[in-house]
């Protein structure tokens, strides 16, 4: 089963970051899936004020599973989106507006 976490030390960040072969960033808070006990990825992002900034997204090295990326990124939106942030900067610059993103019609 897809598991899909905040990383709650920044001593197992840094492992899981290794794993993925991306650079550490002491300063994100970063979210991890795993599947039966197997690392797929990783995403770390900050929240500064009025805004986040996702600065990475990746899979363990040797994986390939764009479908894990997708669901690590979806709870890092959620996480954002409920903190209050609605507007999101990705690593490229591109910019995500969250208002409404995760409104459900069946809730009104």
């Amino acid at each position: 089963m897809l598991e899909v976490k905040p990383i709650q030390t920044k001593e197992r960040q840094k492992e899981i970051c290794e794993l993925c072969e991306i650079e550490f960033n002491p300063d994100c808070l970063a979210y991890g899936a795993e599947e039966n006990g197997k690392l797929l990825g990783v995403s770390q992002f900050r929240i500064f004020g009025g805004y986040a900034v996702i600065y990475d997204l990746a899979n363990a090295a040797g994986v390939d599973d764009l479908e894990a990326l997708i669901i690590i990124e979806k709870a890092v939106l959620n996480f954002i989106d409920l903190c209050g942030i609605k507007e999101v900067v990705l690593n490229n610059g591109n910019r995500i507006n969250l208002e409404g993103y995760f409104d459900s019609p069946c809730q009104k």
